[in-house]
């Protein structure tokens, strides 16, 4: 009877090892295809960033490669009329407005810009003589306003993409909350980036420990105990344990994370 109620104990140990051991592999997957989709998340984003920035650049060179060789020619033009230049800047206006039509009407100040130097063009268009005066204000204005539009691109490219809006709450397990919300930061940063841009850190770097090395010792000087992390699961509508070190967890836009402050059990 004895080794008949020995086996039976056995095999339920068995049994719950197993059903824990399964549970604990089923979680680990669901974490890791979570952390998988947000590293494929954050290189799309970077594919997009390095996309527009490749259409932005060829922008630039094609219409400055453009104003290169107009402002070769007038530098080395012969003669007092500059009017038979005036087609070729012509042109070359229009495919400014064409290459940066949607920032020109995302800055309403620089559409007054490029209407203002349309006006002008065409004004001296119709004049009979073109001095070189005239054509040389012509083309710095276009430089300009150029130099201007390219970089506002660009911002335009950052600001949306390269920007994320997150918030962090710092729990000291005193009943105590600080909570940073709407804490701007660069897309790619990981939660460990973010905490220590908000509070003073200590940590300690272990090398065989991964995802993630990092093991936060201390914020804001609370170090006797120790401290988790977890993110706000919306889905759920729940806190999730931090599956990764802090420094392998990449946050995302509208994301919410928690640090909490646990103390040693006796």
């Amino acid at each position: 009877m004895v080794e008949k109620r020995t086996i039976v104990f056995i095999t339920l140990v068995i049994i719950v090892w197993a059903s824990i051991t399964s549970g604990f592999a089923a979680y680990y997957y669901l974490e890791q295809a979570r952390y998988q989709e947000q590293l494929h998340n954050q290189q799309k984003l970077l594919d997009t960033i390095t996309r527009n920035y490749d259409v932005s650049a060829n922008r630039w060179n094609l219409l400055s490669g453009d104003y290169g060789v107009l402002l070769g020619d007038y530098q080395f033009f012969s003669g007092d009329d500059y009017s038979s230049l005036m087609s070729r800047y012509e042109a070359l206006l229009s495919n400014l407005q064409e290459n940066y039509t949607s920032t020109l009407n995302a800055f309403p100040e620089l559409n007054t810009t490029y209407n203002a130097l349309l006006s002008n063009f065409q004004t001296l268009n119709e004049k009979s003589t073109v001095t070189k005066e005239e054509f040389g204000s012509l083309l710095d204005d276009f430089y300009t306003l150029l130099t201007t539009l390219a970089k506002k691109e660009l911002e335009v490219y950052v600001g949306e993409l390269g920007v994320i809006n997150v918030s962090l709450c710092i729990d000291y397990g005193n009943q105590t909350t600080e909570w940073h919300n709407k804490t701007s930061t660069v897309a790619g940063t990981t939660l460990f980036d973010l905490t220590r841009k908000i509070a003073d850190v200590e940590y300690s770097y272990w090398a065989t420990m991964k995802p993630g090395h990092i093991f936060l010792n201390s914020i804001n000087n609370h170090a006797e105990g120790y401290w988790v992390w977890y993110y706000w699961d919306e889905t759920k509508g729940d806190w999730i344990f931090g599956p990764v070190g802090c420094d392998a967890w990449i946050l995302k836009d509208s994301g919410t994370y928690k640090w909490e402050y646990k103390m040693w059990s006796p």
